[in-house]
């Protein structure tokens, strides 16, 4: 993994700061032994909502799965429908993951999966505490069971659980993507480094950070990228706006307010390049067609990941032509390894982006009024 536009970082600037959840390790024994009997399903639902279901997303997206997948994060009546179509009891697992047991969305969605009887329904594994919650009660009720989710919050939970129970059972190395994140948190300098660059923007009010992810396979990590600098930073009025969208398709609807906009927005670019030599071949009746006062022949035996490449070239030169800030994440592969580091990083991002705002990188006590009003409407709609 590459970063440019950084400068360098002295290792004693480095906070001294860490925290014991870049410290735990999942016990991958124990975890393979606990879900053989449930590699026979083809098809697998996974049920949660933020930090439950983020970084497995972010794994999906990317790698290679030898199963139907479906992440279900809404209660929408048609959805919920259309998935029981296209998902058949026999076939699927049904995987409701939350650290408390207590996310009403999610328990609301997988009521629709669940029978009146024990023996009704689809079959159901619970990735929660095994303390106290409302999934943890369902569970019992129903003897569903449960693999335990260790104290790690969600959005940080991408080496624990809450990740990696369907992440095995999707055919992923869990292996491999658990030493990726430990390898990731050593790039401590890197991720500093551009926490700084940004904290430093904020302060001359650069409050937006657009991040152009030119690659489909890693757009996966667009709402855990946002999730971690929003809840992790965003406290006591401080902190940026993050929207991340997948590029080229980006430059045809946010180049215009990047370049054109208040020049409050940085960006970092997230780019992959890749091995693949597929390349493009113009029919010779179609090489004399002219394209923005080209001719179509200019495309030939190019390959499509030197134009991909090109249309990351375009708007980032664009940029420094224009005086705007900007910062380049290159992958060379996609593979859990990697995958893994890649998400070790932003760990990293966000919890030295908090300390240097000088606010706790955990928790998000902002979302819990809007939830209890959730709730409280949710009361007055019961008959």
């Amino acid at each position: 993994m590459k970063i440019t536009g950084l400068d360098n970082v002295n290792a004693e600037s480095l906070p001294k700061d860490w925290s014991e959840t870049f410290e735990y390790k999942e016990n991958l024994d124990r975890l393979r032994s606990a879900l053989k009997d449930f590699e026979k399903y083809s098809h697998i639902i996974v049920i949660g909502n933020g930090g439950s279901i983020t970084s497995f997303e972010a794994y999906y997206r990317a790698l290679n799965p030898n199963k139907k997948v479906f992440i279900l994060s809404t209660m929408e009546p048609r959805f919920l429908e259309e998935v029981v179509k296209n998902y058949p009891e026999e076939k699927t697992l049904v995987i409701p993951v939350s650290k408390s047991g207590n996310t009403l969305g999610m328990v609301e969605s997988l009521l629709n999966f669940v029978g009146n009887k024990d023996q009704d329904g689809y079959k159901i594994l619970a990735v929660t505490n095994t303390k106290s919650g409302a999934l943890l009660e369902l569970a019992k009720k129903r003897n569903w069971p449960v693999i335990e989710h260790p104290e790690i919050g969600g959005r940080f939970s991408g080496g624990t659980t809450a990740a990696l129970v369907p992440s095995y059972l999707c055919g992923f190395d869990i292996g491999k993507i658990t030493e990726g994140i430990q390898s990731g948190y050593q790039l401590k300098n890197e991720a500093y480094a551009l926490s700084k660059k940004l904290y430093d923007l904020e302060q001359d009010a650069v409050s937006e950070v657009f991040v152009p992810i030119y690659s489909y396979y890693l757009m996966g990590f667009q709402n855990l990228i946002v999730q971690l600098m929003h809840e992790s930073v965003c406290k006591d009025s401080q902190g940026q706006t993050y929207y991340a969208a997948l590029a080229p398709e980006s430059q045809h609807h946010t180049n215009q307010r990047f370049f054109g906009g208040k020049r409050n927005v940085t960006a970092i670019f997230i780019i992959y390049k890749g091995s693949n030599n597929l390349e493009m071949s113009v029919p010779e009746d179609f090489k004399d067609i002219n394209i923005r006062s080209e001719e179509l022949k200019i495309v030939d035996k190019i390959k499509y990941r030197d134009a991909l490449f090109a249309e990351y070239i375009g708007t980032k030169t664009d940029a420094d032509n224009k005086k705007i800030p900007n910062f380049t994440i290159e992958l060379e592969e996609i593979n859990e390894t990697e995958i893994g580091k890649f998400l070790g990083f932003w760990h990293l991002m966000a919890f030295y982006s908090a300390l240097l705002r000088g606010v706790v990188p955990f928790g998000q006590p902002a979302v819990e009024d809007s939830k209890e009003i959730t709730v409280q409407t949710i009361k007055k709609l019961s008959r």
